[in-house]
């Protein structure tokens, strides 16, 4: 049977505690222990402990559910899953990006499973909201709205050290409205749109207020603007004249779905009539154990949750919230049981949804433009655009943490007619960027990020990775770009032995061009050198012991169907695979719409000694050069590619042409 531990037995841990009582009454599991430093629970004859510390060394359980303060849930679930569980984890899953990139990669390492508390995505209503985003019942969707009036009081914000707060001695805490107490309302917008990956988003724009005497938001809008879909908006208080169910709307053409998301009911209003639906809701526990016990698929995966995940980094990663000043705000009750109500607040929560652009541009009194904030997905270093579209962007790399050695990388890559071809931050690998140029072994320092392939030991974290960064541009013009980087590191402290500080210069050009009305070409020329002169080495697995070697110019594209590898030689990746070869092609749908991608050599030279290094099918796809397959490269070092990305299907014939130095 499956066994189950709880950590956190106060506050919302009593709510695990009844849906653990609930499965155990059910004979589905047993509760083995229980781990919280404010005690035992009351009335049960559990095995208890002061933290999951003490728990794990003592019982071998399948299961640790959460429910502890926002700030705590990373580093519990690591400790849950290196002890070999999996993890029902409470919302917000973690305080930042940051810890959400380190966390999913403790899922693929350990190869367990974490379900995230986001309970209203167990219910079916999800799923019909989403059929109506998309059938045409309510015309052209033009917005999906977020509305959420609750009451908090001052005891709500004095139960825990943590609430109402930013940070705690230092540390991220995240609470807020639109994170924490109405974080279910921006998880079910986003579910409803399928918004699952970062790069489903375009920008988090936050306005965020507080009427309470505290450090976080209680009173916010959100829009979130989509790469394919309408924007999700969303406009939350905890200072409402009265509480009600918070809702997720559809807003169309022909008329609204409101989907109440706590009660799983649903009016759906379509030419002025009105009809309503109610639905059932499973368990997100239950499912868990179901997942273990029949490979049920989760409902509420870690790595689905990025996109509340980044609506989390938009609203801290940003100056605190605005104070509403007191002439706006009416106290009701007294003491602790005290609680704010915003002058006006249901009408503006209403307008802000209207107008799609948040309180203060819809004219509410105690708001302030000035609290309005955007936040993107990544920093942009350029833009790559012909005849006024862009094609490309060049991002800085800031937004890949520090053990996935941050690097500038081109993404999204798209057709001239906008279809996006490349792939960012996947769950399997979270540095896997788009195009980049990058190596594994620098004189010892992991320019790839993750783990490093150690002779002998496989793949091993070492604290050896280091940073890409650009230092200067050279030039730049219209369809053209030069750029010096530094290559440093490691930036991160090594965990087995000292490693000695490495530096390259590299300068980069890039210049792109249209080709036709449906192909475009980007030519990369990259001289790498050491500004010291200490001699400097590239390697990889490879040459550390590996069958295969793989580091240089790394494509990662976007899963697709129907994809075909070929070129000069070969029909398949298998028989490109660890081979020379001048080019590779690349053909698949995508988005229901054909798809070439090729990318040559434009060095005799490279062609020669470069092998390939090409995914296709199975957990990812992508095509890479390497370098150094099975010998270390000096520097300097100097490489010259082509990318061609085009709509439709080219032939091998005019692939050919179009790679040709």
């Amino acid at each position: 049977m499956t066994t189950v531990a709880q950590v956190g037995v106060r506050g919302f841990g009593r709510i695990h505690l009844e849906r653990i009582d609930r499965l155990v009454d059910l004979g589905r599991i047993t509760l083995a222990a229980t781990a919280d430093p404010g005690g035992p629970p009351d009335g049960r004859d559990v095995p208890w402990y002061e933290d999951l510390g003490q728990l794990l060394p003592r019982h071998d359980v399948d299961i640790v559910s959460i429910a502890t303060p926002i700030g705590t849930h990373a580093a519990l679930s690591t400790a849950a899953m290196r002890a070999g569980a999996h993890v029902m984890l409470e919302k917000p899953p973690v305080a930042s990006l940051t810890e959400f990139w380190r966390l999913l990669r403790t899922v693929k390492e350990t190869g367990r499973a974490v379900q995230v508390g986001f309970q209203s995505l167990g219910s079916a209503g999800v799923a019909r909201m989403r059929e109506l985003l998309m059938d045409g019942t309510l015309g052209e969707v033009t917005a999906i709205n977020a509305r959420g009036a609750w009451v908090r009081d001052r005891a709500y914000y004095g139960r825990a050290a943590w609430a109402g707060k930013r940070t705690v001695r230092g540390e991220r805490v995240a609470d807020g409205v639109a994170t924490n107490p109405l974080a279910h309302a921006i998880a079910t917008a986003l579910a409803i749109a399928r918004t699952t990956g970062i790069d489903d988003l375009v920008t988090v724009t936050t306005e965020m207020y507080h009427a309470h005497d505290i450090e976080a938001d209680d009173t916010s809008f959100v829009r979130i603007d989509l790469a394919d879909g309408p924007p999700i908006c969303a406009a939350l208080t905890l200072c409402a004249t009265e509480q009600v169910p918070p809702t997720v709307s559809l807003v169309g053409t022909r008329g609204t779905a409101e989907f109440s998301y706590t009660t799983d009911e649903l009016t759906l209003t379509v030419d002025g009539t009105s009809t309503h639906e109610a639905f059932g809701r499973t368990d997100l526990l239950e499912n868990l154990v179901d997942h273990l016990s029949t490979g049920q698929p989760l409902l509420v995966p870690l790595d689905e949750t990025v996109g509340f995940t980044c609506v989390l980094e938009a609203t801290q990663d940003r100056s605190a919230p605005r104070g509403i000043t007191p002439h706006h705000v009416t106290w009701v009750g007294e003491d602790d049981g005290a609680h704010p109500v915003v002058a006006g607040i249901e009408h503006w929560l209403d307008e802000a949804l209207r107008t799609q652009r948040g309180f203060a541009a819809a004219g509410a009194p105690w708001a302030d433009a000035a609290a309005v904030e955007t936040w993107y997905p990544r920093h942009s270093l350029a833009e790559l655009a012909l005849d006024g579209a862009v094609v490309a962007e060049y991002s800085d790399g800031s937004d890949i943490i520090p053990t996935s050695s941050p690097r500038p990388y081109l993404h999204p890559i798209r057709t001239l007619s906008g279809v996006r071809i490349s792939e960012s931050h996947p769950a399997d690998h979270d540095w896997h960027c788009g195009l980049s140029f990058t190596m594994q072994d620098v004189n010892g320092v992991n320019f790839w990020g993750g783990r490093t392939y150690v002779r002998d030991r496989g793949y091993t974290w070492l604290g050896d990775q280091g940073a890409i960064r650009h230092a200067r541009w050279i030039d730049r013009s219209p369809q053209h770009l030069e750029q010096e980087l530094r290559w440093c590191g490691p930036i991160v402290d090594p965990l087995e032995h000292p490693i000695e500080p490495v530096e390259l210069v590299e300068t980069r050009r890039l210049d792109w061009w249209r080709d036709d009305e449906r192909t475009w070409v980007l030519d990369a020329d990259l001289h790498l050198a050491s500004p010291t002169g200490q001699a400097v080495t590239l390697g990889g697995p490879g040459t550390n012991g590996r069958d295969v070697g793989y580091g240089g110019w790394q494509l990662r594209l976007r899963h697709c169907v129907d994809a075909r590898v070929f070129g000069p030689g070969f029909t398949s990746a298998d028989e490109v695979f660890g081979r020379t070869a001048p080019w590779v092609g690349w053909t698949a749908t995508i988005d229901g719409r054909p798809v070439t991608v090729g990318m040559g050599h434009h060095d005799t030279e490279a062609e020669a000694s470069d092998r390939w290094f090409v995914r296709q099918g199975g957990e990812w796809n992508g095509i890479g050069t390497a370098l150094a397959w099975s010998e270390v490269v000096p520097v300097p070092l100097r490489r010259r590619y082509r990318l061609v990305v085009a709509d439709g299907t080219l032939t091998a014939d005019r692939l050919a042409t179009l790679l040709r130095p």
